[in-house]
């Protein structure tokens, strides 16, 4: 049988509760994790964990728990502007790591958190859960067998005041980190060159960003991104000769679905002078794929920590290595360095 996990989380607010907490209590289930200690500086975080989530022990310090427990692996769910700290000593202690994205707020501090990984020779990774989606990594599977990959395009607006939600750090940094990862994943390259239109709707600090890419291995990539919209709205599409991909993961809901058009070989110029030319369409249910409703499990949270588990047990790379999510920060500070 496989070793049971000593597990501990730093960090007890609104991503713990929401996603990770539940998404580890159903794994301890198996038996293949051990909840042993949680440590957050607002007891009455602490207490809200323990009551959720089952913990055995609680500490105000982080330091504290890194020093009393011997643990296989810790969770880093703190807010961005602490988690290259909390990580270095979580790194520091030997410790395998899962960090929420993103990891650090500059692709220095990300670089760093990856040398000192390496080092300790831990396995530390980003928790870049749309990776991690099951119908996103069944789209990109399906789509690779039917078609070769031309662009890449990334949608993530939503309303929101970054100025203050985001005082800390750029919102671009720290929010849509989450779409440029994927947008270079499903590229699956790193990007050459690119330009983006930076704007301030209605904020004192910029809250809108539009880029176009060129990838090394020639795919072409837009992003969008903007706070002063109706409401969330996010999405990506895979283009390529052979078929096209428009995978949702929200229009206003926590949508997550796709639709698969595949070419017919046909040219086409106008609908309006030649009519419609029906290709075949595949629509695919996230929540099927996912087997599963519960939105910790189909959007990708479950599985990135299942992954992670699996990681250390295997000696095989995590889905999001912190030297892959490092490289994602190069692209976050390229696009935000292309402003024309």
């Amino acid at each position: 049988m496989d070793k049971v996990l000593k597990v501990g989380v730093i960090g007890a607010g609104g991503i713990a509760n929401s996603v990770h907490f539940p998404s580890l209590r159903e794994i301890a289930d198996t038996g293949a994790i051990e909840l042993c200690a949680v440590a957050d500086t607002h007891p009455e975080k602490l207490a809200r964990a323990q009551e959720k989530c089952g913990f055995a022990r609680t500490y105000s310090l982080h330091r504290d728990m890194l020093e009393a427990e011997e643990l296989d692996a810790v969770l880093v769910l703190v807010q961005c502007d602490k988690m290259y700290r909390v990580a270095h000593d979580v790194i520091q202690a030997g410790i395998h790591c899962l960090l929420e994205k993103p990891a650090g707020i500059t692709a220095y501090q990300a670089h760093s958190l990856a040398r000192q990984a390496a080092e300790k020779g831990i396995v530390c990774a980003a928790a870049m859960n749309r990776r991690a989606v099951p119908l996103v990594q069944y789209v990109l599977k399906r789509m690779r067998e039917l078609t070769e990959f031309t662009q890449v395009d990334g949608l993530f607006i939503k309303y929101s005041d970054v100025a203050a939600g985001w005082h800390y750090a750029s919102s671009f940094v720290c929010d849509i980190v989450h779409a440029v990862d994927l947008v270079r994943y499903l590229a699956g390259s790193e990007p050459e060159k690119a330009a983006t239109v930076i704007a301030a709707h209605n904020s004192p600090v910029d809250n809108a960003w539009s880029s176009v890419i060129r990838f090394k291995n020639g795919i072409t990539g837009t992003l969008r991104s903007n706070y002063q919209s109706a409401g969330r709205v996010h999405d990506f599409t895979i283009h390529g000769p052979g078929a096209t991909a428009f995978i949702n993961l929200g229009f206003g809901t926590a949508a997550c679905e796709a639709t698969i058009m595949h070419g017919n070989g046909i040219t086409q110029y106008s609908i309006g002078a030649a009519g419609v030319v029906g290709p075949g369409i595949e629509k695919i249910d996230g929540l099927v794929i996912a087997g599963s409703d519960n939105y910790h499990q189909y959007y990708g949270y479950k599985p990135e920590e299942e992954d992670f588990f699996n990681a250390i047990r295997t000696g095989a790379k995590p889905i999001c290595p912190i030297d892959d999510a490092a490289k994602t920060m190069d692209m976050v500070e390229l696009l935000l360095n292309s402003a024309i």
